[in-house]
């Protein structure tokens, strides 16, 4: 399969979600907690079914693998990944820094990603072996910086992550690394890597749903993917490094592996 048909269904249902996000930012939502203090409002549901709509009407064959519904089978060994609303902590905060992301997986391998801003109206795409897109135009991430005391890195911390790992690799961080960044909109995060914002991803026990497209457009664009410890990336890892160069890919790889082995 060439994946463009389903790269441009992808592509509608993020810019419809992103539509209604828009429509509802700023309101007065109610909002409630489903597991720790992650949060679930009205747009997050709205989005979510119009995304899976879509999703449905196009493929119906295919599974569907969703932050608010859980797992919906399919017959075809392909399986859409949706974060309707990644960031719905910054939504309910009025903070526009919210992503919707939907990828598309052939058994256990991600085959194309869509990640978009709808507060900023960027998308991000990338379908495997093609290269990575922001609003059509190809991307790559930085491969010059290589000086860890300079680097920007995002850290990324899912909500079941354990408070004492999570502290200590925020520590090692913040004594070596120029910035950390934590937007808590994980899609982004990997979409600003993507595109040479910053220089790494420091991912702990995120969830499947908010990494596999973002993660996808990365490695398109160039980065490299891997645990901490530096083995090769598969979807199921949930403590992940990613960088555009390979000496700060090594020098976190080994600060790291001392506090998240």
């Amino acid at each position: 399969m060439q994946m463009r048909d389903e790269l441009t269904t992808a592509t509608y249902a993020a810019r419809a979600a992103g539509a209604i996000i828009r429509s509802l930012f700023g309101q007065d939502l109610a909002a409630r907690e489903k597991r720790g203090a992650d949060l679930v409002t009205e747009a997050d549901e709205a989005a979510e079914a119009t995304i899976l709509a879509v999703l449905r009407a196009a493929h119906p064959e295919f599974g569907i693998i969703s932050e608010e519904c859980g797992a919906l089978p399919g017959t075809a060994g392909y399986t859409w990944v949706v974060d309707p609303l990644d960031g719905t902590n910054n939504f309910v905060a009025g903070i526009p820094q919210v992503g919707v992301s939907i990828a598309l997986m052939r058994g256990e391998e991600a085959v194309l990603g869509v990640v978009y801003q709808p507060m900023a109206d960027v998308l991000w795409q990338a379908r495997r072996g093609e290269g990575a897109q922001r609003n059509g135009q190809p991307i790559t991430v930085a491969t010059r910086q290589d000086d860890l005391g300079r680097a920007t890195v995002a850290y990324v911390q899912g909500y079941l992550a354990g408070d004492a790992l999570a502290l200590a690799i925020q520590r090692a961080l913040y004594g070596r690394v120029k910035r950390v960044l934590t937007n808590w909109a994980a899609a982004l995060d990997w979409c600003l890597l993507a595109e040479g914002r910053i220089a790494a991803v420091v991912s702990l026990e995120s969830e499947r749903e908010d990494q596999i497209a973002g993660t996808l457009i990365a490695q398109e664009a160039g980065a490299r993917v891997t645990d901490v410890a530096g083995r090769p990336y598969t979807p199921g890892m949930t403590r992940l490094l990613a960088c555009g160069n390979d000496r700060i890919h090594a020098a976190l790889s080994l600060l790291l592996r001392d506090v998240a082995p």
